[in-house]
């Protein structure tokens, strides 16, 4: 027996991320964003971040989007749980939840010095894999899946493992 067989996990709980994600739509474009400190060629994806210590997944939502973006938003239905594995020297594990969101349509996002974002694209739906790649685009196209059929999808590392109706 280990000890990790022995841990109490609810007294000494494994660290983990949480992640938030915005699917902003208008008509049949999406906002994306790049990231360019996840590699030396930005990497696309949903805008978001990560949430602080015992804040709500929603509330993480709107503070990132109007930090990062000066969006004011009104975070949605919960679309998506993607749970993502710890990758020894890259991170930890973590659970990513992303939401609809709305915007006013006469609104644009502005990415903010502190943001951590390169820029901000509209693309069309089917547009998006010529920028976003891997786990960013799999999730993305879960994302529009989970809008047009009103199920939440759970996901691991951007692959469905199940839906559940809303």
């Amino acid at each position: 027996m280990t000890d990790q067989d022995n841990r109490d996990w609810f007294q000494d709980p494994p660290p983990r991320r949480k992640g938030v994600h915005a699917l902003i739509m208008r008509g049949t474009q999406l906002l994306i964003v790049s990231r360019p400190y996840r590699e030396p060629v930005p990497t696309w994806g949903l805008p978001g971040g990560s949430a602080a210590a015992n804040e709500l997944p929603w509330d993480a939502l709107s503070r990132l989007l109007s930090e990062r973006l000066t969006l004011k938003a009104t975070v949605g239905r919960l679309i998506v749980v993607d749970h993502v594995p710890e990758k020894s020297g890259k991170h930890r594990e973590g659970t990513n939840y992303a939401y609809l969101v709305e915007i006013p349509d006469d609104v644009e996002p502005v990415v903010t010095e502190s943001g951590r974002f390169g820029e901000t694209r509209w693309v069309e739906r089917a547009a998006v894999g010529d920028l976003a790649v891997g786990h960013g685009l799999r999730r993305i196209e879960q994302c529009l899946m989970a809008d047009d059929t009103g199920q939440c999808q759970e996901l691991l590392l951007g692959m469905p493992t199940r839906s559940v109706a809303a």
